[in-house]
């Protein structure tokens, strides 16, 4: 398809919106993927009737959201997969807006039936992840055998539920249940202050039971059960770490 079929102009937009915009319409649209190598700045220019300053610009931003990537040589692409800036920008975001507590425990328990529904939908994929899991909750058995600070349990948790989000073989529910995650790390490590992991370890061995057996008819009861119960014993306010939890696992 020529450049000047993908792009159409739009004089309410600054020429800056109208790159960004129309390249995130071609993402929808289907017609530019992940991988697609972009026009380079003066074809989009010329395409689009802009300077190239505003194209320059307009990629900036893009780059910054995690959507496109500058190759060195070879030009600009389209992300294959959701980038870490993307991720902390959705963090920011809840930041920013500073979700009522109970909203994003409502948001947290919604979000974990459908991680939990996905994980046993892609049993067959997960196999390795799975065993991870099983090796997750044992150090943790481990680690409440042995006394351990706030700091080991809070990692081992964290580590639980980014695990969980892998599972489900779905890069974008993954991110998105990591970003809620890492927005309650705070939350998380004043429930483990409270006790020695002992809370932690029957709800996760719940979660586990549940995938070992595949019994999607306990999916509903185990996840409200284990956010009610962290909810019950967090009373700190919500103030969350910038580090995205996918990384450390």
């Amino acid at each position: 398809m020529a450049v000047q079929e993908l792009f159409r102009a739009n004089k309410r937009e600054s020429a800056v919106d109208f790159v960004v915009n129309n390249i995130k319409k071609l993402l929808i649209e289907r017609k530019l993927k992940p991988g697609d190598r972009l026009p380079n700045e003066v074809e989009i220019s010329e395409a689009m009737n802009v300077s190239r300053g505003s194209v320059r610009e307009a990629l900036r931003i893009l780059t910054a959201f995690g959507l496109v990537e500058s190759r060195v040589g070879t030009g600009t692409y389209i992300c294959q997969k959701p980038g870490r800036t993307l991720a902390d920008s959705l963090l920011f975001s809840f930041f920013v807006n500073n979700p009522n507590i109970g909203k994003l425990y409502e948001f947290r328990r919604l979000i974990e039936i459908d991680i939990l529904e996905s994980v046993l939908d892609h049993y067959d994929e997960n196999e390795e992840e799975r065993r991870m899991l099983e090796e997750n909750v044992d150090e943790l058995r481990e680690l409440i055998t042995k006394n351990p600070d706030t700091d080991w349990l809070r990692e081992n948790d964290i580590s639980f539920h980014c695990l969980m989000g892998i599972c489900t073989k779905n890069v974008l529910m993954e991110r998105i249940y990591g970003i809620v995650i890492d927005f309650m790390e705070a939350s998380i490590a004043e429930t483990l202050k409270n006790q020695h992991g002992e809370i932690v370890y029957k709800e996760h061995m719940q979660i586990l039971e549940v995938i070992r057996t595949r019994d999607y008819s306990r999916i509903e009861e185990v996840i409200t059960s284990s956010v009610k119960i962290l909810k019950v014993n967090s009373t700190v306010r919500l103030c969350g770490g910038i580090n995205s939890c996918i990384s450390r696992v």
